[in-house]
């Protein structure tokens, strides 16, 4: 295990940590708001992205697995991210969500590609310290980006236009800034050129894979269990600002610091989370966090004021760690070494396809009923994720 590569696979989640903090969670759906939009806008927007990342996502890691040019498909998707993400601010509301929708099309399909890289770096061993170590420097990148929006705020204005068409415009140059370290520090000693015949085989070996669902039938279960507590954990993430701004009034300045909890909450949600996984084993700790998600949702529902939307926050931000710290090193348990990107692409397929449930119905919800209505459906994703994932055999 190189450490300088385990430094740059890291500094990718401190990259990504930086549009998902920033494009995703506060200033894309406020935005929306402000152009004269709603929660539903949002949602429906989210649900389209990420079903169309879950199309092309398989694809993407099998052309990863065939041609060992992980790197590469990662610059590319990680570029045409950011160039969506640094224009969107100048439009309209229809282009709004169509360049909000593509960049977030484009930073998922990047996800899973990145996801892969894991096995370069790792043993068994270490897999999931490892995966914890990287999940924590994403959170670091998530604070990162609060203190960095933080002072632009007090430039541009914290909830005007212009101030968050800075605000995109500044998580374009950061995310792939950031991102230039795990490009230039990781190795791809492969030097294949990309071409059709790649793709075809790319195309047969997802073909495969569907079709032998009974071979893979662990693989498959998990994806399901994913499909359903990864589409929980997005949805929270998806609509917190917007729920603390509709239940309890809370500004954008005022949001900031909670934030800032919930990031270093996560961040060594992860590293406990990643220890405990490789002690205890994947499943176990797994469940104890889909639980704990259970009880901590049901307590915001039934009581919504400052005082427990901060409890909530941090425990919250800390188990969020904790799923997207164990969830890498579970399926790469489960895959066979040469479908290893490929399986993860179906992973985030499930992630995606559960991200078009979700977000629309929680926009829907809020929309119709109130935003504390809309927590019932994150609290039923996490629950049936847990009661499939009893059903894995690791």
């Amino acid at each position: 295990m190189l450490k300088k590569e385990v430094f740059g696979w890291t500094m990718y989640d401190f990259a990504e940590t930086i549009f998902s903090a920033l494009f995703v969670t506060v200033y894309f759906p406020l935005f929306v708001v402000l152009k004269g939009g709603n929660a539903f806008h949002v949602g429906l927007v989210m649900s389209v992205s990420m079903l169309l990342a879950g199309l092309t996502v398989p694809f993407l890691g099998a052309v990863a697995d065939v041609t060992q040019r992980k790197k590469l498909l990662l610059i590319v998707s990680t570029l045409i991210c950011c160039i969506f993400t640094f224009f969107t601010g100048f439009f309209t509301l229809i282009m709004v969500l169509l360049l909000g929708l593509l960049a977030n099309l484009f930073y998922h399909a990047s996800l899973d590609v990145y996801d892969s890289l894991l096995v370069n770096i790792s043993n068994k061993k270490n897999r999931g310290w490892i995966s914890g170590l990287g999940t924590a420097t994403g959170y670091v990148g998530a604070i990162f980006a609060i203190c960095a929006a933080y002072t632009i705020g007090r430039f541009y204005g914290y909830e005007s236009i212009s101030g968050i068409k800075v605000i995109f415009i500044s998580t374009a140059l950061l995310y792939l800034g950031f991102s230039l370290f795990t490009f230039v520090l990781i190795k791809e000693p492969a030097k294949t050129k990309i071409n059709k015949q790649h793709l075809k085989i790319a195309f047969k070996r997802v073909i495969y894979t569907i079709r032998s669902i009974k071979k893979f039938k662990q693989v498959w279960l998990f994806l399901l269990a994913s499909f359903l507590f990864v589409d929980g954990a997005n949805t929270a993430i998806m609509f917190l600002y917007l729920y603390a701004r509709d239940q309890i009034g809370l500004t954008l300045v005022q949001f900031f610091p909670m934030y800032i909890l919930m990031a270093v909450a996560a961040g060594i949600g992860a590293l406990v989370f990643g220890k405990l996984t490789d002690r205890l084993g994947h499943k176990k700790t797994l469940t104890f966090v889909l639980f704990l998600w259970t009880v901590i949702i049901l307590m915001l529902y039934l009581k919504t004021n400052y005082t427990t939307f901060i409890i909530v926050g941090i425990m919250g931000g800390a188990l969020l760690g904790a799923i997207w710290t164990i969830t890498r090193p579970i399926l790469i348990s489960l895959a066979p070494k040469d479908k290893i990107a490929e399986l993860l692409g179906y992973q985030g397929l499930t992630e995606k396809f559960s991200g078009v449930i979700g977000p629309f119905l929680f926009g829907a919800i809020a929309v119709a009923a109130g935003f504390r209505q809309a927590l019932l459906v994150v609290i039923g994703l996490f629950l049936a994720g847990a009661v499939v994932l009893r059903f894995v055999k690791t």
